[in-house]
């Protein structure tokens, strides 16, 4: 548990993209339960020609949002599996090489749980887009 937070902008022009402010912090509370930045996490070996390659599987992702009221809290305002449906795809700057995670057991979670078996490849890029629809693959809330 920590937060995070990144004042940095990337390669790939967008909306949402922010100023070149070359600063970035971290704050931790708790004992760290997911690491990336242990030497090296990523090696870079080569440029990728085609970035959007890298992109090749869809985004699911799971929106959850309890309702607050009282008398609901138990109760899903949004439970539901949805897919993004994405527009204006950009893909700058992308490079391909070796890649470290590391995910320490930490006392009190579980998140070492979800550690990869293996990896196959590290990756730089920098990628913008935008959400124009979601497809609900799931709704969990009318359940």
């Amino acid at each position: 548990m920590g937060s995070i937070f990144q004042t940095r902008t990337f390669a790939a022009a967008s909306p949402a993209a922010a100023s070149i402010v070359p600063v970035a912090g971290l704050a931790r509370a708790f004992p760290r339960t997911a690491s990336v930045w242990r030497k090296p996490c990523i090696t870079l070996r080569k440029p990728v020609s085609n970035g959007l390659s890298l992109l090749s599987r869809p985004t699911v992702l799971l929106r959850y949002f309890p309702r607050l009221a009282a008398g609901y809290r138990g109760q899903a305002a949004v439970n539901e599996l949805a897919m993004s449906i994405t527009d204006n795809l950009t893909v700058a700057d992308a490079w391909v090489g070796e890649g470290e995670l590391n995910i320490p057991d930490a006392q009190g979670e579980e998140l070492h749980a979800l550690a990869p078996n293996r990896i196959e490849s590290g990756f730089r890029y920098s990628l913008s887009y935008s959400v124009t629809d979601l497809r609900i693959l799931e709704d969990h809330t009318r359940k």
